[in-house]
Protein backbone atom coordinates (compact mmCIF):
# COMPACT_ATOMS: atom_id res chain seq x y z
CA UNK A 1 0.00 0.00 0.00
CA UNK A 2 1.52 3.36 -1.04
CA UNK A 3 1.99 6.31 1.28
CA UNK A 4 -1.00 8.31 0.01
CA UNK A 5 -3.40 5.46 0.67
CA UNK A 6 -1.91 4.88 4.13
CA UNK A 7 -2.33 8.55 5.04
CA UNK A 8 -5.91 8.49 3.74
CA UNK A 9 -6.52 5.42 5.88
CA UNK A 10 -5.11 7.22 8.92
CA UNK A 11 -7.49 10.13 8.44
CA UNK A 12 -10.52 7.96 7.72
CA UNK A 13 -11.50 7.27 11.38
CA UNK A 14 -11.43 11.02 12.05
CA UNK A 15 -13.64 11.64 9.01
CA UNK A 16 -16.05 8.97 10.26
CA UNK A 17 -16.19 10.66 13.66
CA UNK A 18 -17.08 14.03 12.11
CA UNK A 19 -19.64 12.47 9.78
CA UNK A 20 -21.28 10.58 12.64
CA UNK A 21 -21.86 13.84 14.49
CA UNK A 22 -22.60 16.25 11.66
CA UNK A 23 -24.41 14.08 9.11
CA UNK A 24 -25.88 11.13 10.96
CA UNK A 25 -26.38 13.05 14.23
CA UNK A 26 -25.22 10.16 16.39
CA UNK A 27 -24.52 10.52 20.09
CA UNK A 28 -20.93 10.45 21.37
CA UNK A 29 -20.90 6.73 22.18
CA UNK A 30 -22.22 5.55 18.82
CA UNK A 31 -19.93 7.97 16.96
CA UNK A 32 -16.89 6.62 18.82
CA UNK A 33 -17.94 3.01 18.19
CA UNK A 34 -18.27 3.77 14.48
CA UNK A 35 -14.76 5.26 14.34
CA UNK A 36 -13.31 2.29 16.23
CA UNK A 37 -14.99 -0.23 13.93
CA UNK A 38 -13.59 1.54 10.86
CA UNK A 39 -10.11 1.59 12.41
CA UNK A 40 -10.41 -2.09 13.38
CA UNK A 41 -11.26 -3.04 9.78
CA UNK A 42 -8.40 -0.88 8.48
CA UNK A 43 -5.73 -2.57 10.57
CA UNK A 44 -7.04 -6.00 9.64
CA UNK A 45 -7.42 -5.39 5.90
CA UNK A 46 -4.60 -2.96 5.06
CA UNK A 47 -2.04 -3.26 7.86
CA UNK A 48 -2.36 -7.04 8.14
CA UNK A 49 -2.55 -7.04 11.92
CA UNK A 50 -3.78 -10.42 13.21
CA UNK A 51 -7.32 -10.40 14.59
CA UNK A 52 -6.17 -11.44 18.08
CA UNK A 53 -3.42 -8.81 18.10
CA UNK A 54 -5.97 -6.14 17.16
CA UNK A 55 -8.18 -7.15 20.08
CA UNK A 56 -5.19 -7.12 22.43
CA UNK A 57 -4.24 -3.61 21.28
CA UNK A 58 -7.80 -2.42 21.91
CA UNK A 59 -7.84 -3.91 25.41
CA UNK A 60 -4.36 -2.61 26.22
CA UNK A 61 -5.47 0.86 25.18
CA UNK A 62 -8.15 0.67 27.86
CA UNK A 63 -5.73 -0.56 30.50
CA UNK A 64 -3.24 2.24 29.88
CA UNK A 65 -6.05 4.78 30.37
CA UNK A 66 -7.03 3.48 33.82
CA UNK A 67 -6.48 6.89 35.40
CA UNK A 68 -8.88 8.48 32.90
CA UNK A 69 -11.61 5.99 33.75
CA UNK A 70 -11.10 6.58 37.46
CA UNK A 71 -11.24 10.36 37.11
CA UNK A 72 -14.40 10.21 35.00
CA UNK A 73 -16.17 7.91 37.42
CA UNK A 74 -15.16 9.67 40.63
CA UNK A 75 -15.99 13.00 39.01
CA UNK A 76 -19.58 11.84 38.65
CA UNK A 77 -19.61 10.65 42.28
CA UNK A 78 -18.27 14.00 43.47
CA UNK A 79 -20.81 15.96 41.44
CA UNK A 80 -23.72 13.94 42.79
CA UNK A 81 -22.45 14.17 46.38
CA UNK A 82 -21.81 17.92 46.17
CA UNK A 83 -25.33 18.52 44.84
CA UNK A 84 -27.27 16.13 47.08
CA UNK A 85 -25.64 17.41 50.27
CA UNK A 86 -26.72 20.98 49.46
CA UNK A 87 -23.15 22.27 49.21
CA UNK A 88 -23.52 23.28 45.57
CA UNK A 89 -26.49 25.43 46.53
CA UNK A 90 -24.39 27.20 49.16
CA UNK A 91 -21.58 27.79 46.66
CA UNK A 92 -24.02 29.25 44.16
CA UNK A 93 -25.60 31.44 46.84
CA UNK A 94 -22.18 32.77 47.81
CA UNK A 95 -21.65 33.82 44.21
CA UNK A 96 -25.16 35.29 43.97
CA UNK A 97 -24.57 37.29 47.13
CA UNK A 98 -21.82 39.26 45.39
CA UNK A 99 -24.08 40.21 42.48
CA UNK A 100 -27.53 41.64 41.80
CA UNK A 101 -30.24 38.98 41.83
CA UNK A 102 -31.09 39.49 38.14
CA UNK A 103 -27.51 39.72 36.86
CA UNK A 104 -27.37 36.47 34.87
CA UNK A 105 -24.21 37.59 33.07
CA UNK A 106 -22.32 38.21 36.29
CA UNK A 107 -23.53 35.07 38.04
CA UNK A 108 -22.68 32.78 35.12
CA UNK A 109 -19.23 34.28 34.45
CA UNK A 110 -18.41 34.31 38.17
CA UNK A 111 -19.46 30.66 38.49
CA UNK A 112 -17.29 29.26 35.71
CA UNK A 113 -14.34 31.55 36.41
CA UNK A 114 -14.10 30.76 40.11
CA UNK A 115 -14.99 27.08 39.86
CA UNK A 116 -12.73 26.61 36.83
CA UNK A 117 -9.87 28.30 38.67
CA UNK A 118 -10.06 27.10 42.26
CA UNK A 119 -11.31 23.56 41.63
CA UNK A 120 -9.84 23.12 38.16
CA UNK A 121 -6.35 23.83 39.47
CA UNK A 122 -6.48 20.49 41.27
CA UNK A 123 -8.76 18.50 39.02
CA UNK A 124 -10.42 19.64 35.83
CA UNK A 125 -13.01 16.88 35.72
CA UNK A 126 -14.27 17.88 39.15
CA UNK A 127 -15.37 21.26 37.76
CA UNK A 128 -17.91 19.85 35.32
CA UNK A 129 -20.26 18.40 37.97
CA UNK A 130 -20.30 21.80 39.70
CA UNK A 131 -20.30 24.31 36.83
CA UNK A 132 -22.74 22.67 34.42
CA UNK A 133 -25.51 21.92 36.97
CA UNK A 134 -24.79 25.37 38.41
CA UNK A 135 -25.50 27.03 35.07
CA UNK A 136 -28.71 25.03 34.80
CA UNK A 137 -29.76 26.21 38.26
CA UNK A 138 -29.05 29.81 37.25
CA UNK A 139 -31.62 29.39 34.48
CA UNK A 140 -29.98 28.13 31.30
CA UNK A 141 -31.13 25.02 29.47
CA UNK A 142 -29.00 21.88 29.44
CA UNK A 143 -27.57 22.36 25.95
CA UNK A 144 -26.59 25.98 26.65
CA UNK A 145 -24.97 25.01 29.95
CA UNK A 146 -23.06 22.13 28.36
CA UNK A 147 -21.84 23.89 25.21
CA UNK A 148 -20.92 27.17 26.90
CA UNK A 149 -18.85 25.46 29.57
CA UNK A 150 -17.13 23.12 27.11
CA UNK A 151 -16.04 26.16 25.11
CA UNK A 152 -15.04 28.22 28.16
CA UNK A 153 -13.10 25.50 29.95
CA UNK A 154 -11.00 24.69 26.87
CA UNK A 155 -8.40 27.35 27.67
CA UNK A 156 -7.68 25.84 31.10
CA UNK A 157 -7.04 22.27 29.91
CA UNK A 158 -3.26 22.59 29.41
CA UNK A 159 -2.90 23.91 32.97
CA UNK A 160 -5.54 22.22 35.12
CA UNK A 161 -5.28 19.09 37.30
CA UNK A 162 -1.94 20.17 38.78
CA UNK A 163 -0.48 20.71 35.29
CA UNK A 164 -0.94 17.08 34.36
CA UNK A 165 -0.64 17.77 30.60
CA UNK A 166 2.84 19.42 30.78
CA UNK A 167 3.93 16.59 33.05
CA UNK A 168 2.72 14.03 30.51
CA UNK A 169 4.57 15.96 27.80
CA UNK A 170 7.69 15.92 29.96
CA UNK A 171 7.44 12.15 30.45
CA UNK A 172 7.24 11.67 26.68
CA UNK A 173 9.93 14.15 25.59
CA UNK A 174 12.05 14.85 28.71
CA UNK A 175 11.74 18.59 28.07
CA UNK A 176 11.64 20.36 31.48
CA UNK A 177 8.10 21.22 32.58
CA UNK A 178 9.13 24.85 33.12
CA UNK A 179 10.14 25.17 29.45
CA UNK A 180 6.93 23.54 28.25
CA UNK A 181 4.91 25.90 30.42
CA UNK A 182 6.69 28.95 29.01
CA UNK A 183 5.66 28.10 25.45
CA UNK A 184 2.18 26.95 26.41
CA UNK A 185 1.60 30.17 28.38
CA UNK A 186 2.18 32.34 25.31
CA UNK A 187 -0.12 30.21 23.17
CA UNK A 188 -2.94 30.20 25.69
CA UNK A 189 -3.35 34.00 26.02
CA UNK A 190 -5.58 34.51 22.93
CA UNK A 191 -7.54 31.35 23.80
CA UNK A 192 -8.57 32.91 27.12
CA UNK A 193 -10.38 35.72 25.33
CA UNK A 194 -11.79 33.45 22.59
CA UNK A 195 -13.17 31.04 25.21
CA UNK A 196 -14.78 33.87 27.15
CA UNK A 197 -16.28 35.33 23.98
CA UNK A 198 -17.74 31.95 23.01
CA UNK A 199 -19.15 31.45 26.50
CA UNK A 200 -20.90 34.85 26.46
CA UNK A 201 -22.31 34.43 22.95
CA UNK A 202 -23.58 30.87 23.45
CA UNK A 203 -25.50 31.95 26.55
CA UNK A 204 -27.16 34.66 24.45
CA UNK A 205 -25.69 37.76 26.12
CA UNK A 206 -25.06 40.91 24.11
CA UNK A 207 -21.31 41.26 23.93
CA UNK A 208 -21.20 45.07 23.63
CA UNK A 209 -23.43 45.76 26.65
CA UNK A 210 -21.55 47.21 29.59
CA UNK A 211 -22.02 44.11 31.74
CA UNK A 212 -20.62 41.75 29.14
CA UNK A 213 -17.76 44.11 28.36
CA UNK A 214 -16.89 44.57 32.04
CA UNK A 215 -16.97 40.83 32.76
CA UNK A 216 -15.07 39.94 29.59
CA UNK A 217 -12.15 42.28 30.22
CA UNK A 218 -12.16 41.86 34.00
CA UNK A 219 -11.90 38.06 34.05
CA UNK A 220 -9.89 37.87 30.83
CA UNK A 221 -7.21 40.27 32.01
CA UNK A 222 -7.18 38.61 35.45
CA UNK A 223 -6.34 35.22 33.95
CA UNK A 224 -3.90 36.66 31.43
CA UNK A 225 -2.11 38.44 34.30
CA UNK A 226 -1.77 35.12 36.12
CA UNK A 227 -0.46 33.47 32.94
CA UNK A 228 2.16 36.16 32.41
CA UNK A 229 3.25 36.16 36.05
CA UNK A 230 3.55 32.42 36.55
CA UNK A 231 4.56 31.14 33.11
CA UNK A 232 6.81 34.00 31.94
CA UNK A 233 8.00 36.10 34.89
CA UNK A 234 8.20 33.37 37.55
CA UNK A 235 7.78 30.13 35.59
CA UNK A 236 9.25 28.05 38.44
CA UNK A 237 5.98 28.72 40.32
CA UNK A 238 3.73 27.63 37.46
CA UNK A 239 1.62 25.54 39.81
CA UNK A 240 0.04 28.79 41.13
CA UNK A 241 -1.26 29.93 37.72
CA UNK A 242 -4.88 28.79 37.91
CA UNK A 243 -5.34 29.72 41.56
CA UNK A 244 -3.84 33.17 40.99
CA UNK A 245 -6.21 33.76 38.08
CA UNK A 246 -9.19 32.82 40.24
CA UNK A 247 -8.05 35.05 43.12
CA UNK A 248 -7.55 38.09 40.85
CA UNK A 249 -10.91 37.39 39.19
CA UNK A 250 -12.61 37.16 42.59
CA UNK A 251 -11.29 40.58 43.58
CA UNK A 252 -12.44 42.07 40.30
CA UNK A 253 -15.86 40.41 40.51
CA UNK A 254 -16.35 41.81 44.01
CA UNK A 255 -15.77 45.35 42.68
CA UNK A 256 -18.02 44.63 39.70
CA UNK A 257 -20.72 43.37 42.07
CA UNK A 258 -20.64 46.53 44.15
CA UNK A 259 -21.05 48.70 41.03
CA UNK A 260 -23.75 46.44 39.56
CA UNK A 261 -25.73 46.52 42.82
CA UNK A 262 -25.71 50.31 42.83
CA UNK A 263 -26.98 50.38 39.26
CA UNK A 264 -29.65 47.80 40.08
CA UNK A 265 -30.80 49.82 43.10
CA UNK A 266 -31.17 52.97 40.96
CA UNK A 267 -33.18 51.20 38.26
CA UNK A 268 -35.52 49.74 40.89
CA UNK A 269 -36.59 53.28 41.96
CA UNK A 270 -35.25 52.92 45.45
CA UNK A 271 -36.87 49.58 46.14
CA UNK A 272 -34.82 47.11 48.13
CA UNK A 273 -33.15 44.42 46.08
CA UNK A 274 -32.96 41.06 47.84
CA UNK A 275 -29.74 39.11 47.53
CA UNK A 276 -29.15 35.57 48.75
CA UNK A 277 -26.60 35.40 51.53
CA UNK A 278 -24.66 32.68 53.32
CA UNK A 279 -23.46 32.54 56.90
CA UNK A 280 -19.83 31.93 57.66
CA UNK A 281 -20.70 28.45 58.90
CA UNK A 282 -22.42 27.59 55.61
CA UNK A 283 -19.52 28.90 53.56
CA UNK A 284 -17.14 26.78 55.62
CA UNK A 285 -19.25 23.71 54.88
CA UNK A 286 -19.21 24.37 51.13
CA UNK A 287 -15.48 24.93 50.90
CA UNK A 288 -14.28 22.45 53.53
CA UNK A 289 -14.30 19.38 51.23
CA UNK A 290 -12.48 21.35 48.53
CA UNK A 291 -9.90 22.66 50.99
CA UNK A 292 -9.33 19.16 52.31
CA UNK A 293 -8.84 17.89 48.76
CA UNK A 294 -6.23 20.59 48.22
CA UNK A 295 -4.46 19.66 51.46
CA UNK A 296 -4.35 15.99 50.49
CA UNK A 297 -2.82 16.82 47.12
CA UNK A 298 -0.19 19.07 48.72
CA UNK A 299 0.67 16.54 51.43
CA UNK A 300 1.16 13.73 48.92
CA UNK A 301 3.75 15.92 47.16
CA UNK A 302 6.04 15.82 50.22
CA UNK A 303 9.04 13.62 49.52
CA UNK A 304 8.52 11.37 52.56
CA UNK A 305 4.82 10.85 51.87
CA UNK A 306 5.45 10.25 48.17
CA UNK A 307 8.09 7.64 49.01
CA UNK A 308 5.69 5.87 51.39
CA UNK A 309 2.86 5.85 48.84
CA UNK A 310 5.12 4.25 46.26
CA UNK A 311 4.91 1.05 48.32
CA UNK A 312 1.35 0.65 46.99
CA UNK A 313 2.49 0.86 43.37
CA UNK A 314 2.48 -2.19 41.12
CA UNK A 315 3.13 -2.88 37.46
CA UNK A 316 1.05 -4.57 34.81
CA UNK A 317 2.45 -6.00 31.58
CA UNK A 318 0.67 -8.37 29.18
CA UNK A 319 0.86 -9.36 25.49
CA UNK A 320 4.41 -8.07 25.18
CA UNK A 321 3.63 -4.44 25.97
CA UNK A 322 5.88 -2.42 28.28
CA UNK A 323 4.77 -2.46 31.90
CA UNK A 324 2.55 0.35 33.17
CA UNK A 325 2.57 1.50 36.80
CA UNK A 326 -0.64 1.63 38.81
CA UNK A 327 -1.07 3.34 42.18
CA UNK A 328 -4.63 4.08 43.20
CA UNK A 329 -3.57 6.33 46.10
CA UNK A 330 -1.64 8.84 44.01
CA UNK A 331 -4.10 9.30 41.17
CA UNK A 332 -6.37 12.34 40.85
CA UNK A 333 -9.42 10.05 40.93
CA UNK A 334 -8.58 9.03 44.49
CA UNK A 335 -8.44 12.66 45.63
CA UNK A 336 -11.81 13.32 44.02
CA UNK A 337 -13.34 10.28 45.70
CA UNK A 338 -12.08 11.33 49.14
CA UNK A 339 -13.41 14.84 48.56
CA UNK A 340 -16.79 13.38 47.58
CA UNK A 341 -16.99 11.31 50.77
CA UNK A 342 -16.06 14.31 52.90
CA UNK A 343 -19.09 16.16 51.49
CA UNK A 344 -21.35 13.98 53.64
CA UNK A 345 -19.54 15.09 56.80
CA UNK A 346 -20.43 18.72 56.03
CA UNK A 347 -23.81 18.16 54.40
CA UNK A 348 -26.34 20.95 54.62
CA UNK A 349 -29.30 18.66 54.04
CA UNK A 350 -30.11 14.97 54.31
CA UNK A 351 -28.27 12.81 51.77
CA UNK A 352 -27.48 9.10 51.35
CA UNK A 353 -24.06 8.11 50.03
CA UNK A 354 -25.21 4.68 48.82
CA UNK A 355 -28.11 6.15 46.85
CA UNK A 356 -25.87 8.83 45.32
CA UNK A 357 -23.34 6.15 44.37
CA UNK A 358 -26.00 4.30 42.38
CA UNK A 359 -27.19 7.49 40.67
CA UNK A 360 -23.64 8.48 39.73
CA UNK A 361 -22.89 4.99 38.41
CA UNK A 362 -25.94 5.04 36.14
CA UNK A 363 -25.06 8.50 34.88
CA UNK A 364 -21.41 7.69 34.15
CA UNK A 365 -21.67 4.51 32.09
CA UNK A 366 -22.04 6.24 28.71
CA UNK A 367 -19.02 8.50 29.18
CA UNK A 368 -16.97 5.54 30.44
CA UNK A 369 -18.02 3.44 27.45
CA UNK A 370 -17.15 6.31 25.10
CA UNK A 371 -13.67 6.58 26.61
CA UNK A 372 -13.28 2.81 26.29
CA UNK A 373 -13.81 2.64 22.53
CA UNK A 374 -11.79 5.84 22.03
CA UNK A 375 -8.82 4.37 23.90
CA UNK A 376 -9.12 1.19 21.85
CA UNK A 377 -8.94 3.17 18.59
CA UNK A 378 -5.86 5.07 19.83
CA UNK A 379 -3.74 2.00 20.36
CA UNK A 380 -4.80 0.42 17.11
CA UNK A 381 -3.42 3.52 15.39
CA UNK A 382 -0.25 3.35 17.49
CA UNK A 383 0.44 -0.33 16.90
CA UNK A 384 -0.16 -0.03 13.16
CA UNK A 385 2.30 2.91 12.91
CA UNK A 386 -0.28 5.27 11.40
CA UNK A 387 0.50 8.24 13.66
CA UNK A 388 4.27 7.95 13.17
CA UNK A 389 3.81 7.81 9.40
CA UNK A 390 1.69 10.94 9.42
CA UNK A 391 4.31 12.90 11.35
CA UNK A 392 7.19 11.83 9.13
CA UNK A 393 5.23 12.66 5.99
CA UNK A 394 4.42 16.19 7.12
CA UNK A 395 8.03 16.76 8.27
CA UNK A 396 9.25 16.18 4.70
CA UNK A 397 7.66 19.51 3.75
CA UNK A 398 10.14 21.45 5.86
CA UNK A 399 9.79 23.90 8.73
CA UNK A 400 6.97 26.05 7.37
CA UNK A 401 4.80 23.17 6.18
CA UNK A 402 5.33 21.22 9.38
CA UNK A 403 4.63 24.18 11.67
CA UNK A 404 1.42 24.89 9.73
CA UNK A 405 0.01 21.39 9.55
CA UNK A 406 1.19 19.44 12.57
CA UNK A 407 -1.01 21.50 14.98
CA UNK A 408 -3.99 20.38 12.88
CA UNK A 409 -2.92 16.73 13.16
CA UNK A 410 -2.38 17.13 16.89
CA UNK A 411 -5.81 18.72 17.17
CA UNK A 412 -7.42 15.70 15.51
CA UNK A 413 -5.49 13.39 17.79
CA UNK A 414 -6.49 15.34 20.87
CA UNK A 415 -10.13 15.22 19.80
CA UNK A 416 -10.21 11.48 19.22
CA UNK A 417 -7.86 10.27 21.95
CA UNK A 418 -9.99 10.24 25.10
CA UNK A 419 -9.45 13.37 27.18
CA UNK A 420 -6.46 14.39 25.07
CA UNK A 421 -3.71 13.01 27.32
CA UNK A 422 -2.93 9.97 25.13
CA UNK A 423 -2.65 12.28 22.13
CA UNK A 424 -0.46 14.65 24.13
CA UNK A 425 1.92 11.82 25.05
CA UNK A 426 2.06 10.30 21.56
CA UNK A 427 2.61 13.54 19.66
CA UNK A 428 5.09 14.88 22.23
CA UNK A 429 7.14 11.72 21.89
CA UNK A 430 6.97 11.99 18.11
CA UNK A 431 8.65 15.43 18.22
CA UNK A 432 11.86 14.04 19.76
CA UNK A 433 12.99 12.53 16.46
CA UNK A 434 11.46 15.20 14.22
CA UNK A 435 12.75 18.38 15.94
CA UNK A 436 16.44 17.90 14.97
CA UNK A 437 15.61 17.10 11.33
CA UNK A 438 13.67 20.33 10.71
CA UNK A 439 15.61 22.62 13.05
CA UNK A 440 12.80 23.59 15.43
CA UNK A 441 13.56 23.67 19.19
CA UNK A 442 12.01 20.65 20.86
CA UNK A 443 10.57 22.73 23.71
CA UNK A 444 8.58 24.82 21.21
CA UNK A 445 7.11 21.79 19.44
CA UNK A 446 6.22 20.06 22.71
CA UNK A 447 4.72 23.24 24.17
CA UNK A 448 2.51 23.64 21.11
CA UNK A 449 1.47 19.98 21.29
CA UNK A 450 0.50 20.39 24.96
CA UNK A 451 -1.88 23.22 24.12
CA UNK A 452 -3.29 21.94 20.83
CA UNK A 453 -4.09 18.40 21.97
CA UNK A 454 -5.72 19.53 25.22
CA UNK A 455 -7.40 22.91 24.70
CA UNK A 456 -9.05 23.66 21.32
CA UNK A 457 -10.48 20.15 20.74
CA UNK A 458 -12.03 19.96 24.21
CA UNK A 459 -15.56 20.83 23.13
CA UNK A 460 -15.54 18.22 20.33
CA UNK A 461 -14.12 15.28 22.27
CA UNK A 462 -16.75 12.52 22.32
CA UNK A 463 -15.84 11.62 25.90
CA UNK A 464 -16.27 15.20 27.07
CA UNK A 465 -19.58 15.60 25.25
CA UNK A 466 -20.97 12.39 26.75
CA UNK A 467 -19.74 13.31 30.23
CA UNK A 468 -20.99 16.93 30.12
CA UNK A 469 -24.39 16.17 28.62
CA UNK A 470 -25.05 13.56 31.31
CA UNK A 471 -24.45 16.19 33.99
CA UNK A 472 -27.13 18.42 32.45
CA UNK A 473 -29.50 15.47 31.90
CA UNK A 474 -29.46 16.14 28.14
CA UNK A 475 -30.25 12.96 26.19
CA UNK A 476 -29.94 12.38 22.46
CA UNK A 477 -28.57 15.85 21.67
CA UNK A 478 -24.84 15.14 21.44
CA UNK A 479 -24.85 16.01 17.74
CA UNK A 480 -26.44 19.38 18.49
CA UNK A 481 -23.82 20.06 21.15
CA UNK A 482 -21.09 19.18 18.64
CA UNK A 483 -22.48 21.55 15.99
CA UNK A 484 -22.87 24.48 18.40
CA UNK A 485 -19.28 24.13 19.64
CA UNK A 486 -17.73 23.49 16.22
CA UNK A 487 -17.33 27.12 14.97
CA UNK A 488 -15.74 28.23 18.24
CA UNK A 489 -13.39 25.26 18.21
CA UNK A 490 -12.37 25.98 14.61
CA UNK A 491 -11.68 29.61 15.52
CA UNK A 492 -9.46 28.51 18.40
CA UNK A 493 -7.60 26.08 16.13
CA UNK A 494 -6.95 28.70 13.43
CA UNK A 495 -5.65 31.26 15.94
CA UNK A 496 -3.47 28.65 17.65
CA UNK A 497 -2.05 27.40 14.35
CA UNK A 498 -1.14 30.94 13.24
CA UNK A 499 0.49 31.74 16.56
CA UNK A 500 2.33 28.40 16.46
CA UNK A 501 3.99 29.35 13.17
CA UNK A 502 4.99 32.72 14.62
CA UNK A 503 6.49 31.07 17.72
CA UNK A 504 8.42 28.55 15.64
CA UNK A 505 10.12 31.26 13.59
CA UNK A 506 10.66 33.64 16.53
CA UNK A 507 12.30 30.92 18.62
CA UNK A 508 14.64 29.63 15.87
Amino acid sequence: MNTSLRIAGTLLPFAVLFAAFLIFKMDALRASVSAWLVEFVLVLAFYRMPFLKSLEASLWGNLTMWTGFLVLYTGQIFGQAYRSTGLLEILLNSIRSMLPSRDLEGRSVALVTLVGGFIGAFNGFATYPVAIPGLVEIGFDGVQATTSYLVYFSWTLPFDSLFIAPNISNAASHVPVVDIVRVAGLLIIPLIFLSLLGFIKILGFRFFQWKSQALFWLTGIANVSAIVLFTQVWPAYYILTMIAGAVISLAGLYVYGRIAKRKAAKTSSGAAVAHPSCSGRELFKAFAPLILGVIIVVVTRFASVDAWLKHFQFGVAVWGYSSISINIFTTAGFYIFVTAMVCYLFRNKKAHAAKDFVVASKRSWRSLATLSVGSAAVYLMVDSGQIALLGKTIAKGGTFVYSCFYPVVAFLGGMAFGQGLPGDFLFSRMQVSIAPTIGIPLMVLVGIITVVTMGPPNALKPTQIAYSSSLANVKGRDGEIFRICLPWVMLQLVVTAILSVILVYCWK
